[in-house]
Formats: structure tokens, sequence, C-alpha cells
């Protein structure tokens, strides 16, 4: 079993036992509803009436169920949670035992490179004109992340509007970890 399929395998689990927790949650919702309806709607508790215990007892049994519930339907929403992560992280993920593993990182590689380029020539169009470069050079993604920097934290731009030093930094740090993955998959080579 590859470690694709265990991951995949383990998400799936996380659905089976986030279903079982919702039942358990619908359960404990109709056992509270079942005792309510003994009691009309605003119902007080009669002080020093012979139905008082029972209906403090009925009143603790409501309240126990209900957060019996919400504490299933929570449980269930977070292994729904933790399984929606670990099927996102898996269809992005590269893992050295795919047999596409090293076209994969071939193409990541070509892509960062790519990236990285792209924003290299912005910036260097940035110091030739002296002002904001020409931004038909990035792609949309860029574009987006070079306007929040701006918006948010425009000290971290250079001078001119360039993209900060660790854009590129980052990116051939990711690009020299791929590399060496991808000469690892391939015998040391």
């Amino acid at each position: 079993m590859t470690y694709r399929e265990r991951r995949e395998a383990r998400a799936e689990r996380l659905r089976g036992w986030a279903d079982k927790r919702d039942d358990r949650a619908a359960d404990c919702f109709a056992t509270a509803e079942a005792i309510a309806e003994r009691f009309p709607f605003g119902q007080p508790i009669l002080v020093g009436h012979h139905s008082e215990g029972r209906a403090r007892r009925d009143q603790d049994r409501i309240t126990s169920s209900m957060r019996s519930a919400i504490e299933h339907s929570d449980k269930a929403d977070n292994m729904r949670a933790k399984a929606d992560n670990i099927e996102r992280a898996a269809a992005n993920a590269i893992y050295s035992d795919d047999p596409d593993a090293i076209e994969a990182l071939r193409a990541k590689i070509e892509r960062l490179e790519a990236e990285r380029k792209r924003i290299t020539d912005y910036n260097a169009s940035c110091r030739k004109r002296k002002e904001a470069g020409d931004t038909s050079i990035l792609d949309d993604k860029q574009r987006a992340e070079l306007l929040s920097i701006a918006r948010v934290c425009a000290y971290q731009l250079r001078q001119y509007g360039q993209f900060p030093s660790y854009a590129t930094s980052n990116l051939s740090g990711t690009i020299n970890t791929a590399k060496k993955r991808l000469a690892q998959l391939n015998g040391g080579s």
C-alpha cells in the first residue's frame, strides 16, 4: 500500500467516524426532545409539588443530552475537517512511492523556476524604469501577491516596488530541495 493510499484510507476512516458521531448526536437530540415533549413549553418546575424531583432530573437529562449531542456534532465536524485537510494535502503532494513522482518533481521544478524568472524579470523592469515595473510579466497569482504586500506591509517592498528579496530566496530554497529529492529518487545521480 502506497503512502498516498494510506493517507486516503485515513481520511476515509475519519469520515466514517464522523458519520457515527453524527448518528450519536442525532440520538442525543432525539432523547432530549422526547424528554422535553412531556412538558408544555414554558412550564416552570412546581416547587414543593410531588413532581419537582422528577422535573429537575428531567431538566438535567435534557441538558446533558443536548451537551452530548453538541459535543458529538463538534467532534464530527472536526474529523471531517481533518479528512478534508488530508485529502487536500494528498492532492498537492508528491510522494516518493508514487509511480509518476520523478515526472511530477521535474514539472514542479520547471514551474518554480519559471515563477522565479518572472519575479526577477519584474524586479529588473522596476530598476530599469525607476518606477513600478511591468506587471504584465507576472501571472495572476504573483500580481495578487504583490498587491497584497503593497496593501498590508508596503515596507517590505524594495525600491521602485520590487518584490521583497525573500520571494526569490524562498523559491530558490524550494527549488533546491526539490532538486535534491529528484536526485535521491533517481538513485543519487
